[in-house]
C-alpha cells in the first residue's frame, strides 16, 4: 500500500476500513516472512536511509538518523532479547523449559496515533510491532506532512520481505476533530499506541476498544539530567548539548533542566557553566530547526524574563536561538522548551528527589560509584524510567516509559510437551 488514504466523515470512507480487515486477514497466510526476514528487512531500511543523499525525502526528516541506529538488526536483536527467552519462538513451539515450549504470535492490528510535536517517534513503535508480526494502521492529521510513505517506500524497495512489510502498513490521514473516524480506528485495533500530550492520549484512551484490545499510552512526559563536573570532558559535554538541542526539547525525553554538583561562585561549577553555554551556543547555530511562530517567540521572552525576576542570571543570543538560565532551585513557571535550559546546583544528590518534577521519563546521568547508585534508586522511586548517558537520551530503547512493549504487541501461548516430543516440533 502506497501513500495516505485520505478518511473522511460524515461518510467514512468504507473502502479504507475494509483494507483494514484485508491486513487482519493477511495474518492467518503461510508465506508471510518469518522473523528473521523482518529482522533483516528492517535493518536493510537502515542501510537504505543511511545511504539515502541529502535531497532524499526520508533524509529530510528531523530524527531520521535516530531511527536509522535504532533499526540496525544488532539493536532490535539487544532490544527484543530484554524480554523474549528464545527468539524461535516467534516462528514455531520453542523449548523454555522442562516439557514447556512457547510460541509467540502477534497481536493482530495494531493502530498507532502519531504525536504532532515529534512524529517520527510513531516509527519506533511502528517497527517493533512489524518485527514481531502484526499489520499495521498509522494514523496521521491533516496538519502533518506524510513522512511514512518515503519511509515505507524504501523498505518495500529492500526485499521481498520488504514490500511486504510495507503493504501490511496502512496510512490513514483525519482530522483531530473527526471522532467517527477515531472511533473506527479504535474499534478495529488488536492494540492501540497513543502519543501525545495529555489532551490527546485522554481523548485516545477514552475511545470505544473491544475488551481484549491492549491499549499502550506514551503521554506527556519531561526529562532532566544530572551532572558532576569533574567527570564532564570535552565529548561527554557535546552529546549532553545533543541530547538537548536536537529536537528542540520537544522530544520527552530532551532534558528541559540540567542539575549540576557544586555551587555558583566555584571554580569546577563555573567553569561548567562557561563550557556548557559555549557549547550550547555552538550546536544552536550549527543545528538548523524550523522557525519559531509569534506564540513560541514570545514564550521564550517570557521565560527570559520571569528566570531574571526570579533571581536567576541568564546568558542567551540577541534573538530566541538558545537561552541558559542559572537559577538557585528550579523555576516551575519556566516552559523550557526551543532550546531554553535551566542549569540549577545542588550539593548532594539526596537533595534532587523533592526538586524533581512529576512525570519524569529520562534523566541523563553522568555520576559515578556511590553518587550514581543513590541517585538512580531515589530517581527510579520518583517515576524515572530510564537513565542514560549524555549522547544517548533520545535514542528510543525498549522499554519506553517503563514499558516492555513486545509482550504488549504479542500474544504468549506455552504448551506442555510429551516427553517423547520434547526438542521435536
Amino acid at each position: 500500500m502506497s501513500g495516505v488514504l485520505d478518511v473522511s466523515t460524515p461518510s467514512v470512507n468504507e473502502a479504507s476500513w475494509a483494507q483494514v480487515e484485508s491486513l487482519r486477514r493477511a495474518l492467518h497466510e503461510h508465506s508471510r516472512p518469518t522473523y528473521a526476514a523482518r529482522l533483516a528487512a528492517l535493518d536493510a531500511l537502515s542501510d537504505r536511509l543511511l545511504a539515502a543523499g541529502a535531497g532524499d525525502p526520508a533524509r529530510r526528516i528531523p530524527g531520521v538518523a535516530f531511527l536509522a541506529a535504532y533499526l540496525r538488526a544488532g539493536n532490535l536483536r539487544a532490544l527484543v532479547a530484554r524480554e523474549i527467552p528464545t527468539p524461535e519462538a516467534f516462528d514455531r513451539f520453542a523449548p523454555i523449559e522442562d516439557r514447556k515450549s512457547l510460541r509467540l504470535l502477534p497481536r493482530g492490528v495494531v493502530c498507532h496515533w502519531i504525536a504532532g510535536n515529534v512524529p517520527l517517534l510513531g516509527m519506533f513503535s511502528w517497527a517493533l510491532s512489524a518485527l514481531a508480526g502484526n499489520v499495521n494502521v498509522i494514523r496521521l492529521s491533516s496538519r502533518q506532512a506524510d513522512f511514512v510513505s518515503p519511509l515505507l517506500a524504501l523498505l518495500a524497495d529492500s526485499s521481498a520481505d520488504g514490500a511486504r512489510m510495507a503493504r501490511e502498513t496502512l496510512v490513514l490521514r483525519f482530522e483531530r476533530e473527526d471522532e467517527a473516524a477515531h472511533r473506527r480506528m479504535s474499534r478495529v485495533a488488536d492494540v492501540r499506541i497513543a502519543w501525545g500530550g495529555e489532551e490527546s492520549v485522554d481523548a485516545i484512551a477514552a475511545l470505544p476498544a473491544r475488551w481484549d484490545c491492549e491499549t499502550v499510552v506514551f503521554g506527556p512526559r519531561v526529562s532532566l539530567a544530572v551532572v558532576d563536573p569533574a567527570l564532564a570532558t570535552d565529548g561527554t559535554l557535546a552529546r549532553l548539548v545533543t541530547d538537548i538541542v536536537y529536537f528542540d526539547q520537544l522530544a520527552c525525553s530532551s532534558p528541559q533542566r540540567v542539575f549540576v554538583k557544586g555551587r555558583p561562585g566555584h571554580p569546577a561549577f563555573d567553569r561548567f557553566v562557561d563550557r556548557f553555554t559555549a557549547v550550547f551556543q555552538q550546536q544552536s547555530r550549527a543545528t538548523p530547526r524550523q522557525p519559531l511562530n509569534f506564540s513560541e517567540t514570545y514564550r521564550i521572552h517570557l521565560d527570559r524574563t520571569r528566570a531574571l525576576l526570579e533571581g536567576a542570571s541568564v546568558r542567551c543570543d540577541e534573538q530566541t536561538q538558545w537561552t541558559v538560565a542559572i537559577s538557585a532551585a528550579p523555576i516551575a513557571s519556566l516552559t523550557c522548551m526551543n532550546r531554553f535550559v535551566e542549569i540549577v546546583p545542588f550539593d548532594d544528590v539526596a537533595d534532587l528527589g523533592p526538586r524533581m518534577p512529576s512525570q519524569v521519563q529520562t534523566a541523563v546521568t553522568l555520576l559515578e560509584g556511590d553518587d550514581l547508585e543513590r541517585f538512580s534508586l531515589i530517581g527510579a522511586w520518583r517515576g524515572v524510567c530510564r537513565f542514560p548517558r549524555p549522547g544517548d537520551g533520545n535514542s528510543f530503547e525498549n522499554p519506553w516509559d517503563g514499558v516492555p512493549l513486545i509482550s504488549r504487541l504479542t500474544r504468549w501461548v506455552t504448551r506442555t510437551d510429551a516427553r517423547e516430543a520434547i526438542g521435536r516440533e
